[in-house]
């Protein structure tokens, strides 16, 4: 029995509702309880830094008692205890700003605190604090109050104990005095307790979009039970149509599985391949020709969609050619379930295009050379031999020797003419030998890199070096190559792009040559026309250059499409199988 898969749909109000009344519940969670870890954190913060201070203003308290304290003690008790882990810096300033000791000693002197009301704070003696950047970016929490080391009164010492007094303080010198009216700043590095803020804040929301997918989870679960029963019901009738659809389909269809086994056949595909009715589950390399199995493993590397003509010898005894659109089937989570193959016979249709385009080519040719007269060669003969003859019995530089020169290259040209003529209104014959299409390709273009016209062109090349070789006329598709290379360079004015590339169709068993240009391009109404004898869009030329291209194409069992824009360029694609029998 086949696994039921089914998707319960959920109106879009329910879905915007059940949003609207869970996510500020949880938005509010959340941001409440961030608001009160960044305040414990200040809070921290705050009475870490005031324990500091209070710590040091007792060292300094209990070092002014001491005899031989002076103000290198001070110092040294402020640079120790700077020292401690997590201290940015420390340091005094008095009410003007004046850096009296600090931590880095090529700090001190320095004005401190501009933006701060230094006097006032000394006067309320309450502590303050607040977070800035320190030179190299980095937040400091900065805590600040009026240094007091000291909070009894002074005491004015006896004439007798003046010697004992001088010992302690130093002569001349109160360091007492020199501390009062000062506030002191330390100040704290944030990196761990922002680490710490940070890993909370996203513990905190982790904790919240769970709590939200749960509750989302839940409303969700009920509802595709609710739909269960729908939906099953609804898979069951889309079945039934998708399988009436695919029997009476007009084109044949075959699906494969990711095993190579064939899984589903329509009528049409077996009637078109000539397929037993018990083809299904079978490997499709039982069953399939040759060329359609190479176009299905091909599938799987190229991953993408292959639409394109296929010729299958070997069936009811008789070459087919079919249009077969082949395309890698997938599920939503990008897993391959396999090939699908669309076919249309298009044989008979190909046949009778091929007859139209022949006759029609024919009648035009026989158009053609029935308005040349047969004996046209032996007048041309004539005119140029009394034109040579003209030319050489006048003076050279002057009009009649001009005018003998232009009616020699003039009979040339007619010449020309009727030697393309006549080799269109004959059959092309072609050889079959081995061919190095590589080689050839970049023979021909050296035949054209001295031409002046190509001065200001660039050839660019792509040229695949793993292409085979074929079996053709080597001077036949040189003569196509060069009559395509003069046309482009001819429709770049003197300058632009040549691109000439070469790929091998292992599908199709040929070789793929394209030759582009980013010359003035042709008109959409002249696309059709461009092979016809006679027909040319250039000032100058006989318009039987591409008609020959087209007859030396055929002759090989190729093709040749142009596509063109104008103002943009023209690419010609020439396809040659790699065997010609």
């Amino acid at each position: 029995m086949k696994k039921l898969n089914f998707t319960a749909r959920i109106p879009p109000l329910i879905l915007i509702g059940t949003i609207i009344v869970l996510f500020p519940i949880f938005a509010y969670m959340t941001i409440d309880r961030i608001n009160k870890q960044e305040a414990q954190s200040i809070r921290l913060l705050v009475e870490k830094s005031t324990a500091l201070i209070r710590a040091f203003e007792a060292g300094t308290y209990t070092g002014m008692m001491n005899m031989g304290w002076s103000r290198t003690a001070m110092e040294n008790l402020l640079s120790e205890t700077a020292a401690l882990p997590d201290i940015v810096y420390l340091f005094i300033v008095n009410k003007k700003g004046a850096v009296l000791a600090h931590n880095k000693k090529e700090k001190e002197g320095l004005i401190y605190g501009r933006d701060m009301d230094l006097p006032s704070l000394i006067s309320s003696e309450q502590t303050g604090w607040r977070i800035i950047e320190d030179e190299n970016g980095s937040k400091v929490f900065e805590v600040y109050k009026k240094f007091s080391p000291i909070k009894q009164k002074k005491i004015t010492p006896s004439p007798g104990m003046m010697p004992m007094y001088q010992r302690m303080h130093g002569k001349g010198v109160n360091t007492v005095d020199q501390y009062e009216n000062t506030v002191i700043f330390v100040g704290l590095d944030m990196a761990l307790i922002t680490q710490a803020d940070k890993g909370d804040t996203q513990h905190s929301i982790m904790m919240a979009v769970i709590l939200a997918l749960i509750g989302f989870t839940g409303f969700v679960l009920v509802f595709i039970v609710q739909r269960y029963t729908a939906t099953r019901s609804s898979l069951s009738r889309i079945q039934i149509f998708s399988d009436n659809l695919v029997e009476n389909m007009p084109m044949g269809l075959i699906a494969t599985n990711m095993n190579k086994r064939i899984v589903s056949v329509n009528p049409a595909a077996k009637s078109i391949l000539n397929i037993r009715p018990t083809a299904g589950q079978k490997d499709f390399d039982a069953v399939l020709p040759d060329e359609l199995e190479t176009l299905l493993q091909s599938i799987s590397k190229k991953k993408n969609l292959i639409e394109k003509e296929v010729h299958i010898s070997g069936l009811k005894n008789q070459p087919i050619i079919l249009e077969v659109i082949a395309s890698p089937l997938y599920d939503k989570e990008g897993i391959s379930l396999g090939s699908l193959l669309i076919l249309r016979d298009k044989t008979e249709l190909n046949r009778l295009k091929i007859e139209m385009e022949q006759n029609k080519r024919l009648a035009a040719i026989g158009r053609l050379a029935a308005g040349v007269a047969h004996e046209i060669r032996n007048p041309l003969s004539s005119l140029k031999g009394y034109a040579t003859f003209f030319k050489e019995i006048f003076e050279k530089g002057s009009e009649n020797f001009a005018i003998a020169d232009v009616m020699i290259k003039e009979v040339d040209r007619l010449n020309r003419v009727v030697s393309e003529l006549v080799e269109l209104a004959k059959p092309v014959a072609v050889s079959g030998n081995p061919v190095d299409i590589q080689t050839l390709i970049r023979e021909s273009i050296k035949l054209i890199e001295f031409e002046p016209e190509i001065k200001n062109i660039e050839i660019k090349t792509d040229i695949d070096p793993d292409v085979p070789q074929i079996y053709a006329d080597a001077d036949r598709l040189k003569q196509v190559l060069l009559n395509l290379y003069l046309n482009a360079i001819q429709s770049m004015d003197g300058s632009g792009t040549l691109g000439i590339s070469l790929f091998g169709e292992p599908s199709s068993q040929s070789v793929i040559i394209t030759v582009s240009d980013t010359g003035a391009g042709i008109k959409k109404e002249d696309l059709n026309n461009i092979f016809e004898p006679y027909f040319t869009t250039k000032l100058s030329g006989t318009g039987l250059g591409l008609a020959i291209v087209h007859n030396i194409i055929q002759a090989h069992k190729g093709k040749v499409h142009v596509k063109s824009e104008l103002k943009k360029g023209t690419w010609f694609t020439i396809t040659l199988p790699i065997r010609t029998s």
